[in-house]
């Protein structure tokens, strides 16, 4: 209870950060798309980032770039409902074909268009009312740079 609690308070104040438009404060904007419900044979194995299998109440998301641990603001611009989610796996990497077709893209010099910026959990698609594939704005710290 007491991450959930942690959680809870890195969103808070992560949207009055980016309400005031304080720098560290990502808000990036895009599709999003839903992972891991039970027989998704393209999100049955284990997370990435924990190398556990997802489960029903997880609060995770898949992200491509953004750091594992990193907690994200996620709001449904449809209904504008918000949730928090933490990257534990990468993705997402489903990606359109100029013919139509779909296709799986791991890098940007695949063939295709990625069809989302984040594929969101169970959990999360639920707690937004999300109904499969939505517009979604995303609030996050800007992830700190390496020391080389």
């Amino acid at each position: 209870m007491n991450l959930l609690l942690f959680h809870v308070a890195h969103a808070a104040q992560l949207l009055l950060l980016a309400l005031f438009g304080h720098a560290p404060v990502r808000i990036d904007r895009g599709l999003a798309t839903r992972f891991g419900d039970p027989g998704d044979t393209l999100a049955g194995g284990r997370l990435a980032c924990t190398g556990q299998k997802i489960g029903p109440t997880d609060l995770v998301c898949a992200h491509r770039t953004l750091p594992c641990g990193t907690v994200l603001v996620v709001e449904n611009l449809r209904n504008r409902n918000l949730a928090l989610c933490q990257v534990a796996d990468r993705g997402p990497f489903g990606a359109l074909l100029p013919s139509g077709e779909w296709a799986i893209k791991r890098t940007a010099n695949d063939p295709g268009q990625w069809r989302g910026i984040v594929d969101l959990g169970p959990a999360v698609a639920n707690a937004l009312d999300f109904n499969g594939r939505e517009k979604v704005r995303l609030y996050y710290e800007r992830p700190k740079r390496r020391k080389r």
